[in-house]
């Protein structure tokens, strides 16, 4: 090889591995090819690698794919592009041993500029690092301009790049057609595509016309696009993963979360598809398979900027909701000691950080109002309210708005809502964006509906009362608490029923904790309500007396 003619040798690398061996030899590699030792950067740790990123300007980043850390060369990618570690004329490269159709798969959807396969020769290693440099020169005006959203300026280069530099016109169509796309010239880009599509064979021309038509609201001739280019391709997970946002926009959520589970076991490596599920099992109010995805996605992104203390919460409180859906008394107590288990594991490890204290400190509220600790909720929604200058992400937000509501506080509610819905619309990806949407629309819906049910219960509670039937006007009592704790008659009356009762009416699914914790709020709701006259209150609170006394002697 020519040193003198070589682009490369006076480049600046990162070559990053989980091989000491691969990195000796990718680095004898180099130095054939004339770039000396003092230019190699080499690491075989995950994180030690985004140090050095975020420390240094590389030319070229040749990266392992299968890192022997949960933090792979995927997410190293992941990582690069969410912090602009890399300037946009850098060059990055995954190498890997791992030909599976799952790998290929999840670099068409990473997208890094060349991908090389275990094992390559020294030419062939040289040539592609070459041939990807000499590109990222040309084009990079393009992507900067992407990066900066000053995307008319972008299609006015474009305009020019195509003439001046023909052999890269398959990379400056596809800036150009998702130019149009973000400065919403449907018409353009509709007569863009259809042109594109009929000149050349190219499987984005027509994932961009698919696109086109999704955002110009014709599902039907988005899906049928996509459905046709799965026909022929059915790993392509770009038009499986707009087949299914086409799905959710229909507001049909379990065919589009069908879509993406088959986008998963294809590729069960991307993270960001596993957060996208467990949002839309969250909004169909399916809180266990909400809560396992949740917590692979933090395990999988743990020490990246990915990493949300709110969704870490949210994986424990998709467990405390999931135990109110469950008819099972064991399942109940089974899904309450994990999330307590967990809540405690997290509460162990915050290490002082404000974010973290404050997720933890909602995450306790729910857990109270879980356990019908109604007081304790309240107390935590007070501690909250003054805390000011607290930075929280959507799924925070989203974790307050669920405790004002579940504890009937409903000025605290709507504004937790509001903010949730200005937290979507600064997500950065627009399928994330929508799966957020749904879930908020499912959080909304579902304390709706406990509050309808709660008024419900509360209302078949007092008629079985009417008709002395107190074992199962307690039992529709205590429902009723659980969805509506803020009703005063409905705890007037758990109260009454628990100190009239005999031991033949005393038997309760409630554990004798569970009730006396219940118990106790409900004196506690009683007398903080404006409603009830003095002497009613009086009267209440000496059967909350004779009501602790029958629980103390266990009847």
């Amino acid at each position: 090889m020519d040193l003198e003619c070589s682009v490369i040798n006076k480049k600046r690398f990162l070559v990053v591995d989980d091989s000491v061996v691969t990195i000796s030899l990718m680095r004898w590699i180099l130095n054939g090819a004339g770039v000396a030792n003092e230019l190699i950067d080499s690491t075989t740790d995950s994180l030690k690698a985004i140090r050095l990123l975020s420390q240094h300007c590389y030319d070229v980043v040749v990266c392992d794919y299968n890192m022997n850390h949960h933090i792979d060369g995927a997410l190293i990618f992941d990582e690069v592009k969410q912090r602009k570690l890399i300037a946009p004329d850098t060059v990055f490269i995954c190498v890997t041993g791992d030909s599976s159709l799952s790998v290929v798969t999840h670099f068409i959807e990473l997208e890094p500029d060349d991908y090389l396969l275990k094992p390559f020769c020294a030419k062939e290693f040289i040539h592609r690092i070459e041939v990807v440099l000499a590109r990222k020169a040309i084009i990079s005006p393009l992507l900067s301009g992407m990066e900066n959203q000053d995307y008319q300026q972008v299609l006015s280069l474009c305009e020019q790049f195509i003439h001046s530099h023909p052999e890269y016109i398959t990379y400056i169509n596809r800036i150009y057609g998702d130019c149009l796309l973000r400065l919403k010239r449907h018409d353009d880009a509709l007569f863009f595509y259809r042109k594109s599509c009929k000149e050349t064979n190219s499987i984005w021309s027509e994932i961009g016309l698919g696109q086109t038509y999704q955002s110009l609201g014709d599902l039907d001739k988005a899906e049928d696009i996509f459905n046709k280019i799965l026909s022929k391709h059915p790993r392509q997970p770009v038009a499986r993963q707009n087949l299914a946002n086409c799905m959710m926009v229909r507001d049909k959520l379990p065919d589009a979360i069908r879509e993406f589970n088959t986008a998963h076991k294809i590729n069960p490596a991307n993270p960001h598809r596993e957060l996208i599920l467990a949002n839309l099992y969250t909004a169909l109010q399916e809180h266990g398979k909400a809560a396992a995805g949740f917590q692979r996605f933090i395990t999988k992104v743990e020490s990246t900027s990915r990493y949300s203390y709110g969704v870490a919460m949210n994986t424990y409180v998709s467990l405390l909701l999931a135990s109110l859906y469950t008819d099972s008394s064991k399942e109940h107590a089974d899904l309450l000691s994990q999330a307590q288990y967990k809540i405690h594991g997290y509460s162990v490890h915050i290490e002082d950080d404000s974010v973290a204290e404050f997720n933890l400190l909602v995450g306790l509220g729910i857990l109270a109002y879980i356990n019908g600790d109604i007081k304790s909720a309240l107390i935590v929604i007070h501690k909250i309210k003054e805390i000011k200058e607290i930075s929280v992400d959507f799924y925070t937000e989203l974790n307050m708005a669920r405790l004002f509501g579940l504890c009937g506080i409903p000025e605290l509610y709507d504004k937790s809502v509001e903010r949730a819905q200005a937290l979507c619309k600064e997500t950065n990806d627009d399928i994330l964006m929508l799966s957020q949407i749904k879930m908020l629309k499912g959080a909304k819906s579902e304390i709706q509906q406990r509050l309808q049910e709660g008024r419900e219960l509360a209302g078949i509670a007092q008629e079985k009362r009417q008709e002395n039937a107190a074992n199962l006007a307690i039992k529709y009592a205590y429902k009723a608490f659980q969805r509506v704790p803020f009703n005063y008659n409905n705890c007037r009356l758990i109260i009454e029923l628990t100190a009239l009762a005999t031991p033949s009416e005393s038997h309760s699914e409630t554990s004798l904790h569970e009730r006396e914790s219940i118990l106790k709020s409900c004196v506690w709701i009683y007398e903080n309500d404006n409603r009830p006259t003095p002497e009613e209150k009086r009267c209440t609170h000496e059967l909350f007396d004779q009501a602790l006394n029958k629980l103390s002697v266990g009847v």
